[in-house]
Parts: C-alpha cells; sequence; structure tokens
C-alpha cells in the first residue's frame, strides 16, 4: 500500500503501461517521461548512484520535493535529505533568499503589490452578500534553509543526518574579505563567521530552537545539481548505464531507459503522501529499496528482451536436440513473419497463439515431457485436434515459432485476446 493508503499496482501492469506507451511509434514514451516532476528525476538519480556500491540503502521523496536517502532500508544510522528547488527568476540563490520566511497567505492577499484579493472581494466574488469572518492572522512559514534543518531535528538520533539544498542556479555567498562570488556547492560550515553567525540566528529564530540547544551547521551544503532541468531521463539513463559498467549488469539501451522509468514510477507513487513522516517505519513504508531496485532492472531487461531472441533460444534448442534440419530451417524463414503477426489484431494469428496458451496451460505445460522437440510435438497434435479455425493455414513451423514465444513467456504472449469460452479445451471445461 502507498502512503496515501491506495493500492498501489503490481510491478507487472506498472511495466506493461510503460512499455506500450515507450513502443509508441509517434511519442516514443514521452508521455511517461514527462509525466515526472524534477524532484522525482533527482531521486531516481540517488538511486542510481546508491546501487553502484555494495551497502543497502532506501530513497525516499516527500512533498514531491525533500529526498531522502538513508543507509539501510530496516535499520538505518544515516540519512542525507536534499531538497531540490528551481530558480527561474533570478537565476541565482543568495544566503537572504534562502532565509527569508515566507509571507503569510493573509498578507500576501492584502499586498497590493501581489496582486491579491481582500477577504471581502473574494467573497464577492464567489457570490456571496457578505464577506465572511476575519480570519485569524496566520503566521509566517521558516525559510528554505529552516524548513531543511527541521529534517536534522526531526531525526536526532542518528548517528549523521546530512542536508542539502540542491538547485539549478548558483548560489552567491559573502567573502570573508568582502564582497560576494558566485559557487556551485559550498559548506554552510565554511562560510565566513559572520555569515554562519546569521544563519545560526535566523533559524533560531524561526524554529523556535532553545537556547541551550546549538544550530548544527555541519554536513549542511549547499549544491547546484549536476542533473539537467531538460530531459533529465536522459542523464539518469546515463547514470543507470554507468552503474552497470560498475556492477557488471549488462541492459539493453531500452531496458535502461524503461529500467530508469520503473523505478520513477514507483518513487512518484509512494511520494503521494501530503505530510511528513513521523518516525523510520513510516518513512522507510514510502522508499524505493536496493531490493526493489534490482526486481525494476530485472523486469525491464526481461520486458526489453525482442521476441525474436526468445524464438532463436527454442531454435538453438532444437539444433542441439538433433531436430530434422528441415524442421529448423522452416522455423527460421518462419519467425520474423510469426513475431511480427502475433501482435497484429487484424490477423487470426494472436486468437490462434491464445488457443495454443489455452492448451499448454491445460496440458499443465507439459511438465512430464522431457525433450522440447517431443513437447512441440505433442503440443502441435493436441491443438490440431481441437480443430481450430484458420489452423490449416499455417505451416507447421509457423505455429512451432509461436510455441516458442508462449514457451519462453515472451511479452507479446502477456497480451493476447480471450479465447471464446466455448471453444475452450475439454481439460480447461
Amino acid at each position: 500500500m502507498t502512503a496515501n493508503t491506495l493500492p498501489e499496482p503490481p510491478l507487472q501492469k506498472v511495466l506493461t503501461d510503460l512499455f506500450h506507451d515507450f513502443e509508441g511509434d509517434e511519442t516514443g514514451g514521452r508521455h511517461a517521461i514527462k509525466g515526472f516532476s524534477f524532484q522525482v528525476w533527482l531521486a531516481v538519480l540517488e538511486a542510481m548512484r546508491a546501487h553502484r556500491k555494495p551497502g543497502d540503502y532506501a530513497v525516499v521523496l516527500e512533498w514531491q520535493q525533500d529526498i531522502a536517502l538513508l543507509n539501510s532500508s530496516t535499520d538505518p544510522t544515516t540519512v542525507r535529505f536534499v531538497q531540490l528547488k528551481k530558480n527561474e527568476s533570478s537565476f541565482r540563490w543568495t544566503l537572504r533568499s534562502l532565509l527569508a520566511v515566507e509571507k503569510p497567505e493573509d498578507e500576501a492577499a492584502n499586498d497590493p503589490s501581489a496582486g491579491g484579493q481582500t477577504d471581502a472581494a473574494a467573497a464577492l466574488a464567489a457570490g456571496k452578500g457578505k464577506a465572511g469572518k476575519k480570519s485569524k492572522p496566520k503566521q509566517a512559514k521558516p525559510s528554505i534553509l529552516a524548513k531543511l534543518y527541521v529534517h536534522r531535528r526531526r531525526f536526532s538520533d542518528l548517528t549523521k543526518v546530512e542536508l542539502v539544498f540542491a538547485s539549478d542556479a548558483s548560489f552567491e555567498i559573502p567573502r570573508a574579505a568582502g564582497g560576494t562570488v558566485m559557487v556551485s556547492s559550498v559548506a554552510l560550515s565554511a562560510l565566513p563567521d559572520a555569515a554562519k553567525k546569521d544563519i545560526e540566528a535566523k533559524l533560531r529564530a524561526q524554529l523556535d530552537v532553545p537556547a541551550e540547544e546549538a544550530i548544527d551547521l555541519d554536513d549542511f551544503e549547499l549544491l547546484v545539481t549536476d542533473c539537467p532541468v531538460v530531459d533529465p531521463h536522459k542523464f539518469v539513463a546515463g547514470e543507470c548505464a554507468e552503474m552497470q559498467l560498475a556492477t557488471g549488469l549488462e541492459l539493453s539501451g531500452k531496458a535502461t531507459l524503461l529500467a530508469v522509468l520503473i523505478v520513477a514510477s514507483y518513487v512518484n507513487l509512494r511520494a503521494a503522501s501530503t505530510r511528513h513522516a513521523k518516525n523510520f517505519p513510516e518513512l522507510l513504508a514510502r522508499a524505493v529499496t536496493r531490493a526493489d531496485v534490482t526486481e525494476y532492472l530485472a523486469a525491464a531487461n526481461d520486458k526489453a528482451i525482442p521476441t525474436s531472441d526468445h524464438v532463436q533460444s527454442v531454435i538453438n534448442r532444437f539444433n542441439a536436440e538433433l531436430a530434422p534440419p528441415a524442421v529448423v530451417r522452416q522455423m527460421r524463414r518462419e519467425m520474423a513473419r510469426a513475431c511480427v503477426q502475433i501482435s497484429d489484431r487484424t490477423t487470426s494469428t494472436p486468437m490462434l497463439a491464445s488457443r495454443l496458451k489455452d492448451v499448454y496451460t491445460a496440458k499443465g505445460e507439459y511438465a512430464d515431457v522431457v525433450r522440447l522437440t517431443d513437447m512441440f510435438e505433442t503440443w502441435y497434435r493436441d491443438l490440431e485436434k481441437l480443430s481450430p479455425p484458420d489452423f490449416g493455414l499455417f505451416k507447421r513451423e509457423y505455429l512451432y515459432c509461436l510455441m516458442a514465444m508462449i514457451y519462453e513467456d515472451a511479452n507479446p504472449t502477456k497480451h493476447l485476446p480471450p479465447v471464446p469460452a466455448d471453444s475452450q479445451p475439454e481439460n480447461a471445461k
């Protein structure tokens, strides 16, 4: 179950939906790719980088903007919180902007410069005769850095809590000798003393931190993310490819992109909660773990294997079992046509494949037949006994290619049309 209590779709459903979109000849998967925020892609990037290392991990996206990377999916001792914000107005961040409290909504509504409406104007615009009761003034919200610091206090029992504010824009910071400098990364603990004291004072005031509690700026970093705002999925897929080089995993190009899409799907699904986790069990319930990512990578690889590879695998088995050369040669000739037509609902091939699959299931997948060549011959004869429509239109080797797809559980065999109830094999009734 996801954090918002809605049932989470099974991996096969997520995989099938993504694969169908990804296979679209016009969109090329653009619908699926554009459905995820920049924050989701950065969370996937964190997962790919963590997967390069041998240890366990868990990645969580809270509120669609706060990323938590934990060093264990069961008993974490360290966590790295990353808050990501794009800056599309000034293209730079200053300490002043990062420490500025957010104006309360009621003040913003009454601020002429903000172009907002007063409560009375809003009521009249809604068709009411008079304004409602005056709402209680709302408190200013903490600044960006203060909200990030909340995580350090929230999980103070951990051995280490790292904080990172990440953005696509650079940071303008003060220099000890005077003036400012633009940087792409900086640790707050490395700032001049005056700047650190200002940060500490503002965090204490905005979060009501008691005087006896020290403000800890260690492991608190400002960072320009290396993940591009435009087409971040391409960068993340590249990171996934590098991870494969480091771990010895080998996925095709299609499987690599499909894998990061699956991870993004589950990160996004589990980030649906509208509140922060109060404890680690709640946080871990929303996580994508090493075990999850391993499963997603394997599923993407299986899904991306070409159907022809499955058929070729069976042909190789036939060769090894010394099947008649004419049968092997004819299967190779029929393979390309069978691989195309099994997904073409304008032909009779999908229904014929469904009938083959029903026979295969009804016969217990021919578990007692040792040789694959003997299995296919028996399977063919069992279908022949049913005299299905269009059976005589296809060569035996063409049907063998369809059988090979079913035997190998190739993708097209998972989306076959249902066989009419009155034509089910007797053993299946």
